[in-house]
Parts: structure tokens; C-alpha cells; sequence
């Protein structure tokens, strides 16, 4: 099996800055940054990265391409967590 890429590694084979990644993906920088060092982010969070990068740069990502530690959904939602 290979080893899977941070994104920022790809990301600097492009003149794509953090910063217009965190506008096209509508994130704040530093949760673009977690996803470009391959931080604990959402699913969500790194599919948004990863599809601004792919539009801005013409290559296509996904987030099986990229090496991520996700942060698994909570099956309870936050407001019952805090109820039991």
C-alpha cells in the first residue's frame, strides 16, 4: 500500500496559498491548514478542502488521495450528549 500525501506537499507544486483555499472552501485557514498537514479534521471538512484544491488547481483529488486523520462523526448528537 502507498503512502498517502499531505496535501500541503501537493499543494506546493501549485501557487495556491492557504488562504485561497480557506475562501474557496469556506473554512477558516486554520482548519485548511489541519487539512493540509493532515491534521484530526471532519470528513466534511477535508472533502471541502480537497474539492476547492482540485477547482483552483485542475487536479483531481479526493479525500482517499490525501493523508488525513479523521475525526469520526459522534453517533449522539451534541445536545443529548450533554443530557446523559
Amino acid at each position: 500500500m502507498a503512502i498517502k500525501q499531505r496535501l500541503l506537499t501537493i499543494k506546493q507544486q501549485t501557487k495556491i496559498s492557504t488562504q485561497q483555499l480557506a475562501l474557496a472552501a469556506g473554512l477558516s485557514i486554520g482548519e485548511v491548514y489541519l487539512v493540509e498537514i493532515g491534521g484530526f479534521v471532519s470528513l466534511d471538512q477535508a472533502r471541502k478542502v480537497v474539492n476547492a484544491f482540485s477547482q483552483l488547481s485542475g487536479q483531481q483529488l479526493t479525500v482517499d488521495d490525501i493523508r488525513i486523520q479523521n475525526i469520526p462523526a459522534s453517533p449522539i448528537a451534541p445536545t443529548e450528549r450533554w443530557l446523559s
